[in-house]
């Protein structure tokens, strides 16, 4: 369906008033036809001003088009339009306005030959009237043009070969006006827009012309503002235009109803085409209704609005929420002072504080800043804009607190609540790491299908498969009971791909980020026999040692304070199972394996009555050594306060290494393998191991770093 044909084409022009019927949404065309009718019929004998007035965006210009539309289906009528912003100031308005009188009523196109005939003799008359008035000076107080400096003692100017006097010209052009058989309608638009000297300019000469007989004005524009411009010199500017104005129009207040069902099919209509982020039919019914609607009050705010909301939909894509996009657009464009506020106060507007339910003084430094938001915005507009946009910043509006996993479904949801998706849809760039939503998507859809999620996990790349994890986890909430264990085994496949290296002080590790959605599956099944049977098959089909270990920590007992999935039985039959597949496990598989010093530390405990013996006698081959020394290197990190600075230092699990080899020579002995292996080619070291092995050397020679 095109834009004819649906309807919304119009609004879809941007800030352009319409020009035709087919573009009439507010059904104005009836109240055009009535006025242009009026027009045609009103007494004219001695001219006749008619006023259409209104506030900005209230559609006078759409309704004067479609009034001359009207008007010039009446061959006799001809329609004048004088654009009042071409002519820069006073000394040129009376000359410019009937030059442009004549020239377009010299129009060889009208269809009527009776009323072009009349039309340019009076044309010429006009002709030679705007050549005599160009160096007149216009007085607005005495309301009449006087001679300037060359003209004053004549009154008189050149014109076509001979001299004749202004006032003999002006009685020339009533003559034959008033033997028109038909009318000349100016219209005049725009005039609230002009400056307040030039509004008082334009009206002083509608008043002195405005008795040409035939000549109809129609003026747009908004009383407040041309009254108060006429005020400005001192007299009454509404007892002034009641002298000038026959007939006065008010344009019709759009309706609230009409407002509300012009911006949803607007809104529909932009979106064609675009694929935008999720939209949840309830909540966008409270955002649109509690939000955007009272923000809009015309048909001008709202054509300004749509291709805003077009272009930012287009380059957000599906990264953010449709209902946050939309209603972060309306205040941009509606009300930048708050947007501005807004998009300064990123973290204020989305940081949830983790004092919960204690005043940390959270409401002091941040308050005033939400404050300032809503203060910007039309009432009650800012209390639901922060309550349904941004509910972290409720603490600062109704004292409402939100856990943190609410943070987890604002990113699920790719709602602006949560930071990262806010950032984006500010600068429509996604940080290093992030993966975009399609890919979250992607994976989410494919649970169910083992086969389709292995797949579709092996195309994300391994720089976003942290960040597709976390926002993973906010989608489990109702995983199919079936397709859990198959689900838990495809993440636990993931440890190999994820970095060592912690990010930050607060970095939990790569690892939570399978570790979390794994716990939340396991957490859905029903406990006992069920729990234990699926447990089973995932150990099973589950080859690495270090996988198998987190599992049976996440399923098993997690601490006093939480609760086991699986039984005790079959937690110590676990435990024992790994035990000794670690102890048998060949060095063609220990070589790769992940956290393997922590891994067999952890899970095979040292006979204290066997100090020299190997934890597992793989330990003895230079591949697992040099596995062992890279997993037992660590990075320490201290920040000095009031510095932004960062220090870094290594550490080695020292006293772990030892463990596993019994005693510190057999450990160097070791190592010296792992060295003369390098040399030998049989291992390619790395970063890593290059690091450990240096500093190696040095908790060999007695080194100890100091505690942080």
């Amino acid at each position: 369906m095109g834009e004819e044909e649906n309807g919304n084409g119009a609004l879809m022009s941007g800030d352009d008033p319409i020009a035709t019927e087919a573009d009439d949404l507010l059904n104005r065309t009836p109240f055009a036809a009535a006025i242009a009718e009026e027009i045609g019929r009103m007494n004219a004998d001695n001219g006749g001003v008619l006023a259409i007035t209104g506030k900005w965006g209230t559609g006078k210009t759409s309704l004067l088009n479609l009034i001359a539309n009207k008007l010039d289906q009446n061959e006799n009528i001809r329609v004048i339009r004088f654009n009042p912003w071409f002519f820069s100031g006073t000394d040129q308005l009376m000359g410019f306005f009937f030059a442009e009188l004549a020239g377009q009523l010299q129009d060889k196109e009208k269809r009527s030959r009776r009323f072009k005939k009349a039309g340019v003799s009076i044309a010429e008359r006009f002709t030679r009237y705007s050549a005599a008035l160009s160096p007149l000076k216009f007085v607005p107080l005495a309301g009449a043009a006087l001679g300037a400096a060359q003209g004053i003692s004549s009154g008189v100017t050149q014109t076509f070969g001979q001299q004749v006097s202004v006032h003999e010209q002006r009685i020339e052009i009533i003559e034959s006006l008033n033997k028109l058989d038909g009318r000349i309608v100016v219209l005049i638009d725009d005039i609230d827009r002009l400056s307040p000297q030039e509004i008082r300019d334009l009206l002083r000469l509608v008043r002195l012309n405005g008795s040409f007989p035939r000549i109809i004005y129609v003026l747009c524009f908004d009383r407040v503002v041309v009254e108060s411009a006429l005020d400005g010199e001192g007299i009454n500017g509404a007892a002034y235009l009641e002298k000038i104005i026959r007939t006065s129009v008010e344009v019709p207040p759009i309706a609230d109803e009409s407002v509300a069902s012009l911006l949803i099919s607007g809104i529909s209509e932009c979106l064609r085409d675009i694929s935008v982020g999720p939209l949840d039919e309830s909540r966008w019914t409270d955002v649109f209704w509690q939000v955007i609607r009272p923000l809009f009050s015309n048909v001008r705010e709202i054509k300004r609005f749509l291709p805003s909301l077009s272009l930012t939909a287009w380059t957000v894509g599906d990264e953010v929420g449709f209902a946050d996009v939309a209603a972060l657009e309306a205040i941009r464009v509606q009300h930048a002072k708050a947007y501005e506020e807004i998009s300064r106060n990123v973290a204020i507007l989305t940081e949830l504080q983790s004092s919960f339910g204690r005043d940390d003084g959270a409401r002091v430094r941040n308050g005033p800043a939400v404050k300032s938001i809503i203060d910007r915005l039309p009432e009650d507009v800012g209390l639901n804009f922060i309550r349904l946009i941004f509910p972290a910043a409720q603490l600062y509006t109704e004292n409402v607190w939100h856990a943190n996993d609410s943070r987890q479904a604002w990113i699920r949801d790719r709602r602006v609540a949560h930071a990262q998706v806010f950032r984006y849809y500010l600068h429509r760039e996604l940080p290093v790491g992030t993966a975009p939503s399609g890919q979250v998507e992607m994976v989410v859809h494919s649970i169910g299908d083992e086969v389709r999620l292995r797949s579709t996990l092996s195309l994300i790349p391994d720089d976003n498969l942290e960040d597709v994890l976390d926002r993973f986890a906010a989608h489990l909430a109702n995983v199919p009971s079936e397709s859990i264990q198959s689900t838990v085994v495809a993440l636990l496949e993931l440890f190999p791909r994820l970095r060592v290296e912690p990010q930050g002080f607060f970095d939990p590790g790569a690892d939570y980020t399978v570790l979390r959605p794994v716990l939340t599956l396991m957490q859905q099944v029903e406990s006992g026999e069920v729990a234990d049977d699926i447990s089973r098959g995932i150990y099973e089909a589950t080859g690495s040692l270090y996988a198998r270990h987190r599992f049976i920590s996440v399923v098993g007992e997690r601490g006093s304070t939480q609760s086991r999935i699986i039984s005790p039985q079959l937690e110590i039959a676990l435990r024992d199972r790994l035990r000794g597949e670690i102890k048998a496990a060949p060095v063609s598989e220990l070589e790769y394996e992940r956290e393997l010093l922590r891994t067999v530390v952890q899970v095979v405990p040292r006979n204290e009555a066997d100090t020299d013996v190997l934890l597992i006698e793989a330990a003895a081959d230079p591949r697992v050594t040099a596995r062992l020394l890279s997993t037992g290197l660590t990075t320490a990190r201290r920040q000095i306060l009031g510095s932004v600075q960062v220090h870094r230092e290594d550490r080695l699990a020292w006293d772990a290494l030892i463990s596993v080899y019994g005693a510190e020579e057999k450990l160097r002995e070791a190592v010296r393998g792992v060295k003369d292996s390098i040399r030998a080619g049989v291992i390619e070291s790395d970063s890593r191991l290059s690091r450990a092995l240096e500093l190696f050397d040095r908790y060999s020679s007695g080194w100890r770093p100091e505690d942080f």
